[in-house]
């Protein structure tokens, strides 16, 4: 591709006239290391020749300006076009300041990015500032509370560094992480309840050595040393499981009191929240079962997913993106064609908000991930990008038409 061909493509970029065909084309061609001086003129340009804005306005050029501060920035991953036009927006971090620019390119980095899509094909909103809040909140943390078998609790918090003995188990915590360990013959089935509240997450390590992730509200009940011919705990919310093999003890998770999952040394997450369409259980390893009340067991094989909806239907996904299933294990928000409604269920469980509606919402959905550990007014600065506005008071989010 010559100079002049490429400027074209970069110019029909920055006037949203890409083609598929075009789009593809100037991918490959920002990923010429010798394309850069090109990359770095055209830069310049959006200040100097008006054919790329129109007018003499600092804020277009401004505008035209953050279209290609990505392009200059980006590590090469694959791009991604959608069938409906769509806009990515990737904040960044500079000089404490968040600035958002928006692109057809799909790019992932520190940071976050968001894909949009609506049917009526708007542009990002250009409303600034107005998420009308007294107090900022902190985003959610490590903190749960353990329930012992006479009833007592422990609040457990990112600080904690305690141990707590029940018969022949010792119990330690360290951190945001709870392990169990037992020494000699436990008499009887003793349980213990961890439970996370809305804002709140937490780890813990099974006596047989079984890794447990707990999302936001979330709980699991649990002997305190196995000693049936099964590992049987119960869940509540959304929990990730690494469990330990053995064949001579299946593992078992009831869910909800409506699904029972029979796990041979594997690694799954299952999200069970009561204001979720479905139960999901997404296998990542191994090999497991998921039965219901109503129908016959499936087998669930890497990648798969069961959903089990509210009218008892189960059915079976295949090709399940698990990484975005677990994102939010790895300190992210990551969406797939959501809704606003399904992203706000999200940001109430981790940052214990209320959140209410007024008005007609976006019909927009969302693709992509967002950093977990930025505040709640970071977070809805990145929404309000798209045609929704946000009032907060205390700890209760209205949210508005944009």
């Amino acid at each position: 591709m010559t100079q002049e061909e490429l400027r074209g493509l970069i110019e029909k970029y920055l006037t949203e006239d890409l083609s598929q065909q075009e789009f593809q084309l100037l991918w490959s061609a920002l990923e010429e290391p010798a394309n850069k001086e090109v990359w770095m003129e055209m830069t310049r340009s959006v200040w100097e020749n008006p054919m790329y804005h129109g007018l003499s306005d600092d804020h277009i050029k401004e505008k035209a300006l953050d279209r290609l501060r990505p392009l200059l920035t980006q590590e090469a991953l694959s791009p991604t076009i959608p069938d409906k036009k769509a806009l990515v927006v990737r904040w960044l971090a500079r000089g404490g300041a968040w600035w958002a620019a928006a692109v057809f390119v799909v790019m992932c980095s520190a940071g976050a990015y968001l894909l949009f899509f609506n049917q009526k094909q708007q542009q990002p909103s250009t409303n600034t500032g107005s998420i009308a809040t007294k107090s900022d909140v902190a985003p959610g943390s490590n903190k749960a509370l353990l329930t012992l078998s006479d009833g007592s609790t422990v609040a457990l918090d990112s600080a904690g560094n305690q141990l707590i003995r029940q018969g022949a188990t010792t119990i330690r915590q360290r951190n945001g992480l709870l392990q169990y360990k037992t020494q000699g013959a436990e008499s009887g089935t003793t349980y213990n309840t961890l439970t996370t509240p809305r804002g709140g997450q937490f780890r813990i390590v099974l006596p047989d050595g079984t890794k447990v992730w707990l999302n936001a509200a979330s709980s699991i009940r649990y002997p305190i040393a196995f000693t049936q011919n099964e590992r049987r705990v119960k869940i509540t919310g959304e929990v990730y499981f690494e469990v330990a093999p053995n064949v001579a003890k299946p593992f078992m998770v009831d869910v909800n009191s409506s699904t029972e999952i029979e796990v041979l040394g594997t690694h799954f997450n299952v999200n069970a929240y009561k204001d979720e369409a479905a139960i999901n259980t997404t296998l990542l390893e191994g090999k497991v079962r998921v039965n219901t009340n109503q129908q016959p067991g499936v087998i669930l094989k890497p990648g798969q997913q069961a959903s089990l909806s509210t009218n008892g239907t189960l059915q079976v996904f295949k090709d399940i993106d698990t990484a975005q299933v677990i994102a939010w294990k790895e300190g992210w928000f990551q969406f797939h064609l959501a809704n606003l409604p399904e992203v706000m269920r999200q940001v109430s469980r981790w940052y214990d908000v209320e959140v209410n509606y007024k008005g007609n919402i976006t019909d927009a959905v969302f693709e992509g991930r967002i950093q977990r550990d930025l505040t709640l007014a970071q977070m809805l600065k990145i929404l309000e990008k798209y045609h929704v506005r946000f009032h907060v008071e205390g700890k209760t989010i209205t949210v508005l038409p944009g």
